[in-house]
C-alpha cells in the first residue's frame, strides 16, 4: 500500500509537468479522487499549492454540491505529507492505521482540502515552521490568504459556499491555526476540529506581533462547533490542560477527547464526523455577539474596524447588535492597559435606514465622561463612528425614548480575588446608554458554567435616567464548586416595569485555595540573577524603586520566589484598589519555546504601588510561577498567596514604559507613576555614528535640543490624562537622535531615563 501511495503521487507530478488539466487527479480504489494543484494568491503574490480530496461520484453527479473541511498540516509537513519520516501521515490507505482522509471522504459526501503552510521565498533556506506563527518572520498573513483560498475553491469546485458548510481542522501547528482561524473568521466557518494543537504562539503582524492564546478568545467561539483531540502521551497535553481550564467552562459547547496516542491525528474519523454533524446542525447566531481581533484593521459580520494602532494589542467588541456595542483596545487580555491614544474608526453593518439621522450616546468608562450626538447613515445603511482606544459604551437610538441597560463593572467584595469553594460576594454597576428612563429595574444572574451555585442572584434599582450609571442594590453571592477551572461564566438579565429586558454575559476569574508563600523577595530596583526561559538565567535590575527589598509607596515591584538558590518571577494578581491605578497594567512574557519547542510562555507581572498607600497597609497577592517537570513538555504551575506590607514614603521617580515616533514626527512616550507626573522634558542628541550611512550625505549635523512633552490633549497629544505624553517635532533636519528624559512627579521626585536605541526623525517642511 505504501508503494501504491508513492506511485500515485508520482503520477500526479507527471500530470502537472506534462501540462495536463489541473482539475483532473487520480482516482483511488475507494473512488476518492485526489488532486494536487495550485492557484495564484494576490495576498502572497505567488502560486500556492493545495491537495483536494473529492468524494466518489463527484464527476458523475454534476448537480450535487458539497461542504468543505480545510485541513492544516503541522511542523515539518506540507500539503503533500511529511518532509521526511513523518510524525503523522494521514492521507491514504493504511496511514494513521486506516483512519485517514481517504477513508472519511470515501464514506461521506464531504470535500477535504489540505492547505500548504509554506512560509518562505524560493531563495531562502527551507523553513520547516509553517503559517508565519510561532516566530513571526514574514509579512504573510494566513488568515487573509485563507479567505482568498476559500473564494478560489468555491469558484472552481462544487462546494456549498456558505459558513455553515465550511470547517477547519489541523494537526499541531495546524491545530493552532484551526482554533485561530475559527476565532478570527466566525463569519466564514462554523466548525473547528483541533488535533494536538499548540495553545499559544506569537502571531500577527511582523512589526508588532502578539502573544496569542486560545484560552483568551472564548467569546469568539460562540457560533463555532468546537472540538479538540489529544493523545495521553502527547508532550503538549500539559498546555492543553491549561487551556481547558478556560474553554471547558467558558464555552459550554466545546468538546475535548483524549486518546491512547502521542502527537498525531488521533480519532480523525471521529473528528470529521463531528464536523459533518456541525454542517447539518450549525449553532444558532446570538442576538448579541462578541469579538476580539489582533489586527489593527479587520472585518467581521459586516462590521469594519480600522485603528491607528502600531503596537501589540487587541481590539475588543462586545454586546454588538443594532442598539449599540461596546469597544476597547487593550495591550493584552483580559485586563491589559487600555490604549486611548489609538484612533478607532468603526463602520457598522448596513442594518439602518439609509441616509437617516440617528442619535448616539457614548460613555467612556475610563474617564467616566458621556456625550450625546447624531450620526447620519450612509447610502448602504451603515453608521460610521470615530472613537479612541479607551473603553466605550455606545448606544444607538433605533426607537424613540427607549432605555438600553448595560453592565459596566463587576467587582469582588471584601476579598483580593474570588476563591473556588468559597462564597463570593459581587457588586455590579449598570449604565443606561439609551434615550429613555428605565423604572423598577430588576437584575438577576444565572450560571452558565458547570459547578456554579448562585446563592443570591437578584438585585434592583428604582430607576436609571439616560446616561446614568449606578450600583445595583443588593449584593450578589455565588460559589464555584468546580476546582481547577480558572473562569466561570454567568448570564445577567435586566428587566423594567415597562416589560423591556436586556441580557448579557460576564465572567469571574476564580482561583483555587492556596497556602501562603513565605520564601519570597520584593524586587524594587535591585539586581538579581533570575531564571528565564525555563532553565537559563540572567542578571538584571528587577522592578523600580530604591532597591531595599521593602515595598514602598510608588514603587514598581516584582515578587520573586526563591527556590533552590534561584529567583523566579511571579504573576501577581490582586483586586486591591491601591495597585495599578491610572490604567496601568504591566505583564511580561518569558518564552519557553527554546526549552520545550511548544510555544508557551510564563507571564510575570510588575504591580505598581500607589503613592498614597497608608503606612503598614497589608496587600494580599495571588501568585503563580512555573518550573520544568520531569516529562518532556511538562511545566508545573506553582500557586500561592503572598502578603506584602507597604512601608515608608513615595520616593520613586516616574518610569518610561515605551517610546515611539509616528509618521508625522509625533513622539509619544508612555510614562507612569505611583502618584502623578508633573513635567516631562525630552532631550534629543544627534547620533553621528548611527547617522553614518553609505551613499547618504547629510546637509548638516543638527544641534542638541530639548522640548517638553505634554498629556493635555492638545497640539497632537491624542487624549488628555491617558499617560501618553506627546510632542510634535518640526523645523529639525532629518537625522538619528538619542533620547533622554528628565521627569518630575507631583511629589518632587526627579528622575532621568535614557532610551537605548536612537530614533529617526525626518525633516518636516510645514507647520
Amino acid at each position: 500500500m505504501k508503494l501504491l501511495k508513492v506511485l500515485v503521487i508520482g503520477v500526479l507530478l507527471i500530470q502537472v509537468n506534462l501540462g495536463w488539466s489541473q482539475s483532473q487527479g487520480i482516482v483511488l480504489n475507494s473512488g476518492v479522487e485526489v488532486i494536487d494543484s495550485y492557484h495564484y494568491s494576490k495576498a502572497f503574490s505567488s502560486n500556492r499549492n493545495y491537495r483536494i480530496f473529492l468524494p466518489p461520484n463527484y464527476r458523475e453527479n454534476t448537480e450535487k454540491k458539497y461542504p468543505v473541511i480545510y485541513f492544516f498540516h503541522g511542523w515539518a509537513q506540507r500539503y503533500f505529507g511529511s518532509m521526511g519520516k513523518g510524525y503523522s501521515n494521514y492521507d491514504f490507505g493504511d496511514e494513521n492505521d486506516g483512519d485517514n482522509i481517504e477513508k472519511f471522504v470515501s464514506e461521506n459526501d464531504v470535500i477535504v482540502l489540505k492547505v500548504d503552510g509554506l512560509n518562505q521565498f524560493k531563495e531562502e533556506p527551507l523553513n520547516l515552521s509553517p503559517y508565519n506563527v510561532s516566530l513571526v518572520s514574514t509579512f504573510r498573513q494566513f488568515p487573509e490568504y485563507f479567505k482568498e483560498l476559500i473564494g478560489y475553491i468555491d469558484s472552481h469546485y462544487r462546494t456549498v459556499p456558505d459558513r455553515t458548510h465550511r470547517a477547519v481542522s489541523g494537526l499541531s501547528m495546524g491545530g493552532f491555526m484551526t482554533f485561530w482561524l475559527a476565532a478570527k473568521l466566525p463569519d466564514w466557518v462554523s466548525a473547528a476540529g483541533n488535533f494536538c494543537g499548540s495553545t499559544e504562539f506569537s502571531a500577527g503582524l511582523l512589526d508588532f506581533p502578539v502573544r496569542y492564546a486560545h484560552a483568551d478568545m472564548y467569546d469568539n467561539f460562540k457560533t463555532i462547533s468546537l472540538r479538540m483531540h489529544n493523545g495521553d502521551s502527547d508532550r503538549l497535553r500539559f498546555y492543553h490542560e491549561d487551556m481547558n481550564r478556560y474553554l471547558l467552562n467558558a464555552v459550554p459547547h466545546y468538546q475535548f477527547k483524549q486518546y491512547e496516542a502521542s502527537h498525531v491525528t488521533c480519532g480523525m474519523g471521529d473528528m470529521f464526523i463531528f464536523l459533518k454533524d456541525a454542517f447539518e446542525s450549525p449553532l444558532p447566531l446570538p442576538e448579541k455577539w462578541d469579538y476580539i481581533d489582533i489586527y489593527p484593521y479587520f472585518e467581521v459580520w459586516e462590521y469594519k474596524v480600522e485603528t491607528s494602532r502600531n503596537r501589540s494589542g487587541y481590539n475588543i467588541l462586545e454586546n454588538v447588535n443594532k442598539e449599540g456595542f461596546n469597544i476597547a483596545v487593550r495591550n493584552f487580555l483580559p485586563d491589559g492597559e487600555l490604549m486611548p491614544s489609538v484612533k478607532v474608526q468603526l463602520t457598522t453593518a448596513p442594518v439602518y435606514k439609509p441616509l437617516t439621522s440617528y442619535k448616539v450616546t457614548d460613555t467612556d468608562v475610563l474617564t467616566e465622561q458621556s456625550r450625546e450626538y447624531s450620526l447620519i447613515s450612509d447610502a448602504r445603511g451603515s453608521l460610521q463612528f470615530v472613537l479612541n482606544g479607551s473603553e466605550h459604551q455606545i448606544g444607538i437610538e433605533v426607537a424613540p425614548n427607549v432605555a438600553n441597560l448595560s453592565l459596566t463593572a463587576v467587582e469582588i467584595e471584601d476579598s483580593g480575588w474570588a476563591v473556588s469553594g468559597e462564597e463570593v460576594s459581587l457588586s455590579m454597576k449598570v449604565l443606561n446608554k439609551g434615550f429613555g428612563e428605565a423604572k423598577g429595574i430588576k437584575a438577576k444572574i444565572t450560571a452558565i458554567s458547570e459547578g456554579l451555585e448562585v446563592l443570591q442572584g437578584e438585585g434592583d434599582l428604582d430607576k436609571l435616567a439616560p446616561l446614568e450609571e449606578k450600583l445595583v442594590k443588593g449584593v450578589f453571592k455565588v460559589k464555584n464548586n468546580r476546582m481547577g477551572y480558572d473562569i466561570a461564566k454567568f448570564k445577567l438579565n435586566f428587566s423594567d416595569e415597562s416589560g423591556q429586558s436586556w441580557q448579557e454575559e460576564f465572567e469571574v476569574l476564580f482561583k483555587d485555595p492556596v497556602e501562603e508563600i513565605t520564601n519570597f523577595v520584593i524586587a524594587d530596583g535591585k539586581e538579581f540573577t533570575i531564571v528565564k526561559e525555563a532553565v537559563d538565567s540572567a542578571s538584571m535590575i528587577v522592578g523600580a524603586g530604591n532597591g531595599d527589598g521593602i515595598a514602598n509607596p510608588g514603587e514598581t515591584i516584582v515578587l520573586l520566589v526563591e527556590k533552590g538558590g534561584e529567583y523566579l518571577r511571579t504573576h501577581a494578581y490582586t483586586t486591591n484598589d491601591y495597585i495599578n491605578q491610572g490604567n496601568v497594567s504591566i505583564r511580561i512574557a518569558d518564552p519557553w519555546q527554546e526549552y520545550d519547542h511548544i510555544g508557551g510562555t510564563v507571564k510575570y507581572t510588575m504591580p505598581v504601588l500607589s503613592g498614597q498607600i497608608p503606612e503598614g497597609e497589608k496587600i494580599p497577592f495571588y501568585v503563580e510561577y512555573w518550573t520544568p517537570g520531569s516529562i518532556s513538555g511538562q511545566h508545573i504551575i506553582h500557586k500561592g498567596k503572598i502578603n506584602v506590607t507597604v512601608q515608608g514614603e513615595d520616593k520613586t521617580t516616574p518610569e518610561v514604559q515605551w517610546v515611539q515616533v509616528l509618521n508625522d514626527e509625533l513622539i509619544e512616550a508612555r510614562i507612569y507613576d505611583g502618584t502623578s507626573v508633573d513635567k516631562v522634558m525630552l532631550t534629543l542628541t544627534p547620533n553621528e555614528g548611527k547617522s553614518t550611512l553609505k551613499h547618504v550625505s547629510w546637509d548638516l549635523v543638527p544641534t542638541t535640543f530639548s522640548i517638553e512633552l505634554k498629556d493635555d490633549g492638545l497640539a497632537g497629544d491624542a487624549v488628555k490624562g491617558d499617560g501618553v505624553y506627546s510632542v510634535r517635532i518640526s523645523g529639525k533636519p532629518t537625522y538619528f537622535y538619542d533620547l533622554s528624559f528628565e521627569i518630575n512627579d507631583s511629589l518632587g521626585n526627579q528622575g532621568r531615563s535614557v532610551r537605548k536605541e536612537p530614533v529617526f526623525l525626518k525633516e518636516t517642511r510645514w507647520k
